[in-house]
């Protein structure tokens, strides 16, 4: 780019200055200066930056992060420089942070948010990374990492941080840091508020026995009123909380009001039967607990609900009737026994490699959760776009809501593992519990391990189609090239064509004008030969007049003809001017100058073609050997992306067989605790057959006296005459 010196731009003087210019000597022009602009590289990783961001707000999460991670390698990222009104490094790893947290690869946002908090610990950004990395704490069960969290950072979503704070002082059984919290996520309003009150009264529950009541009444209020899957959470929770203070009415009126389409309606369901049965309704109680087993056969209560239809039948003296219906259970048990042992050995591997496959794993196996009592928060709680562009625009979040959390249920998990794993496959082992249940930990750590090789599979995939795609783009710019080559050839051979028949027609012009030449020539020669001979023989003719007229000759007719003399001697000069420029001046004629002037271009076109034509043909085979190298083999970069994606995908199986190996041990050990279940399960039903037997055969009265199930073995929970804790 040309530009005029910056003296040039200048305004002119007009003071005695301006006046002294007018004298001095005109200086010489200043030479052009031409300006090449200097990198900003500050202006453009500010520009990658918003672009990330742009990436991330349109779900676009490949692109955000393959951008970002290509930032964060660059030397300018770690240089630390500040510029004015720029973005720095502490943008970039928020960033980074959100698109980690947002993809489900919480190994690379715990180290992105470590450095973040390591660069800036009291940054913009603090608040917004505090309340993710207790999320991802509480997953892990770190808890005191979260109640850590909880204590140190001030800023962020206080009802978020809140409510997670407290449920990780529930599981710490310090219970009264969990009050204090959930009344901070209450206060704090918003979304969690119900939540936060919601968990307050379970804790008091959980707290203390004696406060049962305390907490009835607080569920009361808080499902007075409201609708929908949260409500009808609550109302489960009032009606166990009612069962376990001795409230039967009230138990079963409250379990009553939850529908049986919904997450909490099987063990409303329960709890009804279990209330009716306490509170004296034994037909109604039958009633339940058989409804129960009929529409959940999963569940692990279900054997007990059908021993308790027996139970009831038995102590209303139908000793006939339980007989045969405790035959029928134990049957029924040992058929699932046996065909649950004989599977055992090999369904449990094969169901875990296709959970995992499925990527359901992590849905299915938290049925080992207590239903109604864990929250389910979205992956990217803490994470949405709107806190992300509100934070990088340095504008408040505390008005940023997200989606609003789940109460945890079993509702859908028969289906989802019936199509990860078919039919076949014993759906009672998933919601089976095992007695020394893992901490969250290790199973978290691997599901996000398998996760982030989702995703470094994803972006190793992402960056290979941009490699393929621009060699691509290359070999499509190579073949416009040459098609342009080929035009370009074609373009000349109707130049040559033209300057062929051109020079045809100056060749045939030529031939005419060198005709018309001579024929010009001879004639201008005839008459300069014809006035040389005038001219002569005017001479002669004078001089005879001269010698005639001798002495007689008076003064003026000498004069006159010396003079025409002098005229003769000047006509005989012309014609010999004329003779000597006559070549020179057929050279300037009009037509003879326009005729070399088309041979003299004529010749450069012809040269400028041929030139042109070598050129072409160079760029040509340049063209076609660059053709034939891209066509023939893939770039470096791409082979370089394809063998990422190789390592990618062994890294994948690698974590998958590691999670595989979780799953079949989690699922192995639910299998063992269900096959003791049953086990029991159908110890009792003998136990019951043979008490009916007896009872049938001494023909006993209507009241059975201690019940027909044995001592100890547990129907339910809580025991045979206990109903079910929360």
């Amino acid at each position: 780019m040309l530009v005029t010196p910056l003296a040039a731009q200048q305004p002119t003087d007009t003071s005695a200055k301006a006046s002294a210019q007018v004298t001095a000597p005109a200086a010489a022009p200043a030479s052009p200066v031409i300006v090449q602009p200097a990198p900003d590289q500050a202006r453009g990783f500010d520009a990658e930056l918003r672009m990330a961001l742009f990436d991330v707000t349109m779900d676009h999460p490949l692109s955000a992060l393959d951008r970002l991670e290509w930032l964060r390698s660059s030397p300018l990222a770690g240089s630390g420089a500040i510029v004015p009104g720029m973005r720095a490094h502490e943008d970039l790893l928020f960033l980074l942070a959100e698109s980690y947290y947002r993809l489900g690869m919480r190994d690379g946002f715990r180290r992105a948010a470590a450095s973040l908090d390591s660069a800036a610990p009291a940054g913009r950004y603090a608040g917004v990374i505090a309340a993710q990395r207790m999320l991802d704490a509480y997953a892990r069960g770190d808890y005191a990492s979260v109640r850590s969290l909880a204590t140190t950072k001030t800023a962020g979503d206080r009802g978020l941080i809140s409510l997670v704070a407290g449920l990780a002082a529930v599981q710490s059984r310090d219970f009264t840091a969990a009050h204090a919290a959930f009344a901070q996520a209450t206060a704090a309003g918003g979304q969690f508020a119900l939540y936060a009150q919601y968990m307050d009264a379970l804790a008091t529950a959980a707290s203390d026995s004696t406060k049962g009541v305390v907490a009835l009444a607080a569920l009361q209020s808080l499902s007075e009123g409201q609708r929908g899957a949260f409500t009808e959470q609550v109302r489960l929770s009032a009606a166990q909380t009612a069962l376990g203070a001795g409230q039967f009415a009230a138990a079963a009126s409250l379990a009553d009001g939850v529908p049986a389409t919904s997450g909490a309606g099987a063990q409303a369901l329960l709890t009804k039967a279990w209330a009716l049965y306490r509170g004296g309704n034994a037909a109604g109680a039958a009633t339940a607990f058989r409804e129960f087993a009929t529409r959940y056969p999963d569940l692990p209560e279900r054997d007990e609900a059908r021993l308790m239809a027996g139970q009831i039948l038995l102590e209303s003296g139908k000793s006939d009737s339980a007989e045969k219906y405790f035959e029928g259970i134990a049957d029924s048990i040992s058929g699932e026994l046996g065909a649950l042992q004989a599977r055992a050995a090999t369904a449990m591997t094969d169901a875990s490699r296709a959970l995992v496959n499925a990527r359901v794993a992590g849905s299915v196996l938290v049925a080992n959760a207590s239903a109604g009592k864990v929250i389910s928060l979205p992956d990217d709680e803490g994470a949405e776009k709107a806190r992300i562009a509100a934070a990088f625009a340095g504008t408040s979040d505390s008005a940023m809501t997200g989606s609003p959390p789940q109460i945890l249920t079993n509702l859908g998990i028969a289906e989802r593992v019936d199509s990860a794993v078919g039919p076949a496959f014993p759906v009672r082992v998933v919601f089976a519990p095992r007695l020394d249940a893992r901490t969250p930990g290790a199973y978290a750590d691997r599901t996000q391990a398998v996760l982030a090789t989702d995703i470094h599979l994803a972006l190793a995939s992402y960056r290979l189609e941009e490699q393929i795609d621009a060699q691509k783009t290359k070999i499509a710019a190579l073949e416009n090239l040459q098609r342009l080559i080929v035009e370009g050839d074609s373009g000349l051979a109707d130049n040559a064509k033209q300057i062929a028949v051109t020079e045809d027609s100056l060749q045939a012009m030529k031939s005419v004008l060198e005709n018309t030449r001579e024929k010009v020539r001879n004639t201008l020669r005839l008459q300069i030969t014809a006035t040389r001979k005038v001219a002569a023989e005017n001479v002669r003719l004078l001089d005879s007049t001269k010698t005639s007229l001798g002495a007689n000759a008076k003064g003026p007719e000498i004069d006159a003809l010396t003079m025409e003399q002098q005229t003769a001697g000047i006509y005989s000069a012309i014609a010999d001017d004329i003779e000597r420029g006559l070549e020179a001046a057929l050279d300037h004629h009009p037509a003879f100058v326009l005729r070399d002037s088309l041979v003299a271009r004529l010749a450069r076109a012809h040269a400028l073609h041929d030139t042109t034509a070598a050129v072409l043909g160079d760029d040509s085979l340049v063209v076609a050997n660059e053709l034939a190298t891209q066509r023939g083999k893939e770039s470096n970069a791409v082979i370089a992306m394809r063998t990422e994606v190789e390592a990618a995908t062994v890294q994948r199986a690698a974590a998958e067989g590691a999670l595989v190996a979780l799953v079949d041990e989690e699922l192995r050990a639910r299998a063992t605790g269900l096959v003791a279940r049953l086990t029991r399960d159908r110890e009792a039903a003998d136990y019951a057959t043979a008490s009916a037997a007896f009872f049938k055969a001494m023909d006993a009265s209507t009241t059975v006296p201690g019940g027909a199930i044995p001592a100890g073995t547990s129907t339910s929970p809580g025991g045979a005459s206990t109903p079910p804790r929360q």
